[in-house]
């Protein structure tokens, strides 16, 4: 947002106070100051003047050699423009200027000297295309700079607008002015909502049907307007804000939105319908023309002000094309309104037409201003061109016109928040010179919140200590340091046990860790089935994508390998968070659980199934290693069908007959759905399961001493059905108990020509390790003998 210091100063003397120290009021108790400038610095050397005498240049058909004067000092000037003639005031552009990145020089054209050069409104920046040099009115001052001319002798504060996104009063010079006031010790001058404006008793017919779309909404007829070009005063305001200036109606309207932060709009009389207006909430795939030439298909529920049955604005954001204040324009019909902060912000969103009065509304505007502002507004017309506009008495209701905050609160409670010892007259003066009303009782304040900051404001005890914090200076306040008792944390068992795997997936097999949003779409609340039914709508609905509170982690994880997956070989990812279950339509909250779910990205082509089958494996082995690292070595494997796995890849691991984890390969139908182009391998590891395990046999030691002899192994390769899981045959050696097995698993899988269709080789290895003596060969022969005697007798085929 952007504040003219001139414009301030019509309210408060500023000029009375050094500028530095009111930027630094503003930093420290106000809001935060992005930039400071002087508006239009560089044109201070374009000076006004007039051409005495305009001849041919001697070498140069195409260019006119002339002398000009400020009134004390004549130029020689060298120009290719047409149409200047002696006696013709123009702003002249000294050496030394910079325009369009270009410095003016004091220079030879064509061996005569040039000591300056005219300028054209594109060059003064006024227009974006000009036809030549601009012509000043003929009795412009002489020797003046165009800043002093057109009013543009003015530093512009550029101000941060999330530090006063709270602050609805700020949005404008006045209000902005006021609390400068307040803070600097000075006085406010003026009031712009003081006027005596009087109305004609007839109201032309208007009538304003009662809503509870909007909190306060007023229409007045004014007749008798001219259409025409503002005053110089009001142009250049709009101008040193960002604001173009349209005509003197329209630029009223603009004008009260930066002078006191109230949107106001007006209608063109003649080409309104109907004399009845009412706030009213948008069909389905309703439409109709805009100010900004668009037509917008509107979703259900959009505010709109409706004439008759005629919608002729977006409530609050923008109005109708249709209606719109023209150059024919005689009559008009005034609208001064303060709508829902949600509707206009439901605007916003589902419209994506972000407006300077949206966004002061969608702060939480008070309706208190909406009837002074129309009086503002009819005397700002008469000084902007229609001395004879006749205004009728204004229709329309306000329903929070009695509403009042009474903070209740106490002198210690203050100095406790505060961290310092304030007095009460301290305590009163501050507030009572921002505005608030203090009734004093002992210690006791009664505390009455101005209107303009009573709208999610300063609603609580709390925001009091703020107002004074700011005011007299949070530096003001000592630190010190924290007065407690320095005891023993709590143990929490579960951040313990998070922190290690975190540490484990990260730092020992190189996973990177990933944050994802809480919300998830229709789509992905049904990827993993079991949860379906427990997806939980957001009730304020947002976009599609974000509709649903996640029931799963590997949505978000498959999207960051879509993402990823055509910039890296290798996408190792992991993410701890939780999801959320409604069971039911009850009252009660959603439950939480806790998961740790993990992807890896196949590096290999989706068809090359022996490859991306190894990495399977590989991932098994990585999270079987995390239950080694965390001291949990009794787990079990097993195949167990998931609905978002693929059939033949499917895993869950158990501890204690206790599920904790599953692991598969993501089915294609889902890879379709979210457009992966390598297979996904994902697990999850139900954290809240995961530490009840932890806890309870994590502790126990399952140490064994080193052996003093070296260790053994040995393959064996079986030939399997494709369909036939390999966890079969490790179980059945499992069965037979040798002591001297330490481990067994899956080496490889190899799958072609020579083994036929529809089989695969598997290739097991066996650890060995004896305690008390070293491996003999007939001890190998015994073992290997033992385990294909094993494998025959259970239907399997050696290779």
């Amino acid at each position: 947002m952007k504040l003219s210091v001139d414009w301030l100063n019509d309210f408060t003397p500023l000029s009375q106070i050094p500028f530095e120290t009111v930027l630094e009021k503003i930093n420290t108790s106000i809001c935060e100051i992005d930039d400071v400038e002087e508006f239009k610095a560089h044109l201070s050397s374009v000076i006004t003047v007039k051409i005495k005498s305009l001849e041919k240049h001697p070498n140069a058909e195409k260019l006119q050699t002339t002398i000009a004067t400020d009134g004390t000092k004549e130029y020689q000037i060298v120009t290719a423009a047409t149409n200047v003639s002696a006696g013709d005031i123009v702003p002249l552009a000294l050496p030394g200027t910079k325009l369009d990145g270009k410095e003016i020089l004091d220079s030879e054209l064509r061996g005569v000297r040039s000591q300056g050069m005219y300028c054209s409104e594109k060059e003064l920046g006024m227009a974006l295309e000009s036809s030549g040099v601009l012509i000043l009115p003929k009795d412009t001052t002489l020797g003046i700079s165009v800043r002093k001319l057109f009013l543009w002798e003015d530093t512009i504060l550029t101000i941060d607008n999330k530090s006063i996104t709270h602050r609805p009063d700020l949005w404008n010079h006045f209000g902005f002015a006021r609390e400068l006031a307040s803070q600097l010790q000075i006085p406010l001058n003026t009031f712009p909502l003081e006027s005596n404006t009087k109305w004609e008793s007839d109201n032309q017919g208007l009538t304003v049907e009662k809503s509870d779309h909007a909190h306060a909404y007023y229409v007045c007829a004014i007749q008798n307007v001219n259409i025409t070009n503002s005053i110089p005063k009001i142009k250049s305001r709009l101008e040193k804000c960002g604001i173009r200036s349209i005509n003197n109606v329209v630029d009223v309207s603009n004008y009260l939105l930066l002078e006191l932060g109230q949107p106001t709009h007006f209608f063109d009389r003649s080409k309104l319908k109907s004399t009845i207006f009412t706030v009213s909430k948008s069909k389905e795939g309703q439409s109709f023309a805009l100010l900004d030439d668009t037509s917008p298909t509107l979703p259900k529920g959009i505010a709109l002000i409706q004439n008759g049955e005629t919608p002729v604005a977006l409530a609050g954001v923008m109005g109708g094309k249709d209606s719109a204040v023209t150059d024919s324009t005689k009559d008009i019909v005034m609208e001064s309104a303060v709508f829902k902060r949600e509707d206009v912000r439901f605007t916003i969103r589902k419209t994506n037409i972000r407006t300077e009065s949206a966004v002061r509304y969608e702060k939480g505007l008070d309706s208190y201003t909406c009837l002074p502002v129309i009086k503002r507004a009819v005397q700002l017309l008469i000084e902007n061109g229609n001395p004879n506009v006749k205004v009728f008495e204004p229709q329309g209701f306000n329903d929070t016109e009695t509403k009042s905050v009474t903070i209740n609160t106490n002198l210690s409670f203050l100095r406790n928040k505060l961290g310092k010892k304030i007095s009460l007259n301290e305590v009163t003066d501050i507030l009572q010179r921002l505005g608030f009303i203090v009734t004093v009782k002992d210690e006791s304040l009664s505390v009455v919140v101005p209107k303009y900051r009573q709208n999610y404001d300063v609603t609580i005890p709390e925001d009091l200590v703020e107002e004074i914090g700011r005011t007299i200076g949070y530096a003001s306040i000592r630190t010190e340091a924290l007065s407690m008792a320095v005891e023993t944390p709590i143990r929490n068992p579960l951040r313990e046990l998070e922190r290690r795997v975190k540490q484990f997936l990260s730092l020992e097999v190189g996973f990177n860790e990933v944050y994802n949003y809480s919300f998830a779409s229709s789509a992905d609340a049904k990827l993993e089935v079991a949860y379906t039914e427990t997806s939980l709508k957001i009730a304020n609905e947002m976009p599609e994508e974000h509709a649903f509170l996640r029931t799963s982690l590997y949505p978000g994880l498959i999207k960051q390998a879509k993402l990823n997956q055509d910039r890296f070989d290798s996408v190792n990812l992991f993410e701890l968070g939780r999801t959320y279950h409604k069971e039911g339509k009850g009252t009660e909250l959603a439950e939480e659980k806790r998961w740790l779910s993990i992807l890896s990205l196949s590096k290999h082509k989706p068809t090359e199934l022996s490859l991306v089958e190894g990495e399977f494996l590989q991932v098994r082995e990585t999270i079987s290693e995390l239950f080694l690292f965390l001291n949990l070595p009794k787990f079990e494997w097993s195949k167990q069908l998931r609905n978002h796995f693929h059939p033949n890849a499917s895993l869950v691991l158990t501890y204690d007959g206790k599920e904790i984890v599953e692991l598969g390969i993501l089915h294609t139908r889902f890879a379709d759905i979210y457009d992966l182009k390598r297979r996904v391998i994902l697990s999850k590891i139900n954290m809240e399961v995961l530490v009840e395990v932890w806890e309870t046999y994590a502790r126990n030691s399952h140490f064994i001493p080193p052996s003093h002899f070296p260790q053994g192994q040995l393959d064996l390769s079986l030939l399997l059905n494709d369909s036939e899981p390999t966890e079969s045959f490790v179980n059945l050696v499992k069965e037979l108990r040798i002591p001297e097995l330490e481990s067994v698993y899956v080496q490889t899988i190899f799958r072609g020509e020579s083994v036929g269709d529809g089989k695969k080789s598997v290739t097991y290895r066996f650890r060995l390790m004896s305690y008390d003596k070293t491996f003999t060969q007939e001890r190998f022969k015994e073992l290997s003998d033992n385990l294909v005697e094993t494998a025959k007798t259970n239907g399997y085929s050696l290779r």
